[in-house]
């Protein structure tokens, strides 16, 4: 099985930028992502790394463009 990975950062400075977080996740979701793994940095803006893969069948199903940087 083939993978596509998205990675997004976010700087989440107090507990309402959390909710932004939450409302990509939530959408991501819905396009065929999924979570693989959260690191984030010992800083005070608490930035966020978000990795994301999917089945590139998926993607083909939904009829959706790949993603390329």
């Amino acid at each position: 099985m083939a993978w596509e990975y998205m990675v997004r950062e976010f700087n989440v400075e107090d507990t309402d930028k959390i909710l932004l977080v939450e409302d990509f996740l939530n959408e991501a979701g819905r396009d065929g992502w999924e979570l693989v793994s959260v690191a984030t940095t010992p800083t005070a803006q608490f930035t966020h790394l978000v990795y994301l893969k999917r089945s590139t069948a998926i993607s083909e199903r939904l009829d959706l463009p790949p993603r390329h940087r």
